[in-house]
């Protein structure tokens, strides 16, 4: 059937002849048909490709059978990968070692046995339980044309806003007939994907999920160092599909590693091209970047022009590992439930695809999803890691440069706000060092300053910074350090735990912790009321504001020990309250008071 199509178009050997000729080729070849054909095969977890000894087989099947069956001339199949797989036996590594040791590739996919995703899933992941635990949970609808094969990114084919409740998204799953008869404004030519849901309330799903995950999912995780919780990056997020739903070629917008876990029932094909090899991409598609998401191709595009692709089937129950700055779609064969999240393996070809990617960023003049010159002041500042110099030079001179570039003249104040993620209200980017306070508090960033204003706020000394970049030794402190999401090596944040977890001693250890709680609170946190001002539209005076706001906290604090003095009275009669049960509703007290 075949020999006759390669002899006339290609050039095989007498050897490779024999083998296409033998028995084990032509039973194969039928088998794999049956199976949905060699891309689709060779991607399976197990198959006959696996052995060193079908080589022989393996390169007949690039070189000849692949475009037999594509009935194409100028696919290369050598440029077709496959992923690395978790076999059952190696699993538990996953969950004792560190990830340096067990993730040795860019995509893995890692599938948990059928009771393992079922009491992961139970109650809480699929259509019917999400549908009774968040009935009338509003969410963004995208609808889809389910036929788009195109480098194009033409709206129509990708966006168009819809909102349905969890509820809806459940009936349209489950019968597409009957809800497009009664939601006629919604077509029967378009498929609909729940994206981006928020989970960031669903304490249960997200509990659920951390308890079935390695541990350094979320302890060795450089995101730990976020200054504040991220949807989709150290949120997760869930996606709802149906059958031919898609995702757009894209890259992860901070460049970050990302998990994502098929809850089912159906599966999901994704085309992923390594983090090295989309530079070939990008060469071919010179606007690749400003129509991410909008466009998906069939994986022969790839292959015609020879960029190193790979294709994986995940399946209920298999969470896939993308790797950082890798280059991603998908689109689902059946309809499924996904959650994802990201992670950040503090190693240098993370960090290095991170700062990649946020050039590329800050060149096409993308939001800010992740303030990442800020992440990466801090994971210097508590990991040491060498590589940060570069990138944090980089950043910090671009920062000056710009600043030194401005004709007006104006005057440099030291702002107290500097534990804050502070975005620009006007493009949206972050903020690392230089930025203006507009009036109503109205926060610009270097690119969007207004000339008639005289003074600029750093949030970081830069000579400070810049001596921090040059030190050997490097040590907690409060000018620098913050409050993190995460579990970090802060010092300052590991003395507190610390303080918190003494057996009670004498009124003298009630009072110093007391003291250190008040400082480090106070000095953590006194740009709060500015924050509020911004978001309230205050126009007060900044020193004003500033020094009225520590007035305040100080009162506070006076006002909690005096509570102290009461519930030490309290204690006496009914010996109820523990110091150490004084020092956790001192503290309690006074984040409810400063947030």
């Amino acid at each position: 059937m075949y020999i006759e199509y390669i002899e006339k178009n290609f050039k095989p050997t007498i050897k490779e002849l024999e083998l296409l000729n033998s028995k084990e080729i032509i039973e194969l070849y039928q088998y794999i048909q049956q199976q949905g054909g060699f891309i689709k095969y060779y991607s399976q977890q197990y198959n006959k490709f696996e052995s060193q000894d079908n080589n022989e087989i393996l390169n007949l099947f690039h070189k000849y059978l692949l475009n037999y069956e594509l009935n194409l001339l100028n696919i290369d199949g050598k440029y077709l990968q496959r992923c690395a797989y978790v076999e059952f036996d190696k699993a538990i590594n996953c969950f004792t070692q560190s990830p340096e040791k067990w993730i040795k590739d860019q995509i893995i996919l890692w599938s948990l046995p059928n009771d393992v995703i079922n009491k992961l899933n139970k109650n809480l992941f699929t259509f019917q339980d999400m549908s009774k635990n968040h009935k009338n949970y509003g969410m963004d609808i995208r609808a889809q044309n389910p036929l788009t094969d195109t480098t194009e990114a033409k709206d129509e084919n990708f966006y168009q806003a819809f909102a349905m409740t969890v509820k809806q998204y459940k009936d349209y799953a489950e019968d597409p007939n009957t809800f497009f008869k009664n939601n006629p404004y919604y077509k029967k030519d378009k498929v609909y994907q729940a994206v981006n849901v928020d989970m960031e309330k669903w304490k249960d799903e997200i509990h659920r999920l951390f308890d079935f995950f390695p541990n350094f999912f979320s302890i060795n995780n450089g995101l730990n160092y976020l200054r504040q919780n991220c949807k989709g990056a150290n949120v997760p997020e869930i996606y709802m599909r149906v059958q031919n739903c898609w995702i757009g070629g894209q890259q992860d917008f901070q460049g970050l590693s990302q998990i994502n876990i098929n809850h089912g029932p159906g599966d999901c094909v994704w085309t992923i091209i390594d983090a090295n090899h989309v530079d070939k991409l990008f060469n071919i598609m010179p606007d690749l970047y400003l129509k991410e998401g909008r466009w998906y191709v069939n994986i022969v595009y790839f292959l015609q022009n020879k960029i190193p692709v790979k294709q994986i089937i995940q399946k209920q129950g298999d969470i896939l590992i993308i790797g950082p700055g890798c280059f991603f779609q998908a689109k689902n064969i059946g309809n499924s439930i996904h959650t994802s999240f990201n992670f950040l393996m503090m190693d240098d070809f993370s960090l290095q695809q991170i700062y990649i990617r946020q050039i590329k960023n800050d060149h096409y003049k993308f939001q800010s999803v992740i303030a990442i010159r800020n992440l990466f002041l801090d994971i210097y500042i508590h990991e040491k890691l060498c590589i940060l110099k570069e990138f944090l030079n980089y950043f910090i001179d671009e920062e000056l440069q710009r600043q030194l570039s401005k004709k007006h003249i104006t005057h440099f104040e030291l702002s107290k706000s500097s534990k804050d993620v502070l975005i620009c209200a006007k493009c949206q980017k972050e903020i690392f060092i230089f930025f203006q306070y507009i009036k109503d508090w109205v926060i610009y960033c270097p690119d969007c300053y207004v000339d008639d204003e005289d003074v600029v706020y750093m949030k970081y000394n830069i000579i400070q910074l810049k001596c921090l970049i040059q030190a050997d030794t490097i040590e907690c402190s409060k000018l620098l350090c913050s409050n993190y999401v995460g579990e970090s090596k802060c010092k300052l944040t590991q003395q507190l735990k610390l303080l918190m977890q003494l057996p009670p001693e004498e009124n003298t250890t009630i009072l110093e912790s007391r003291q250190f709680l008040d400082e480090f609170i106070v000095g953590l946190n006194i740009e709060s009321s500015n924050s509020h001002n911004q978001q309230n539209g205050s126009s007060v005076d900044y020193g004003y504001n500033e020094k009225n706001q520590i007035k305040k906290i100080q009162e506070k604090i006076t006002m909690m020990k005096l509570q102290h003095d009461k519930l030490k009275k309290h204690k006496q009669q009914y010996d109820k309250h523990s110091e150490l049960q004084v020092i956790k509703y001192i503290q309690k007290t006074k984040r409810r008071i400063l947030n």
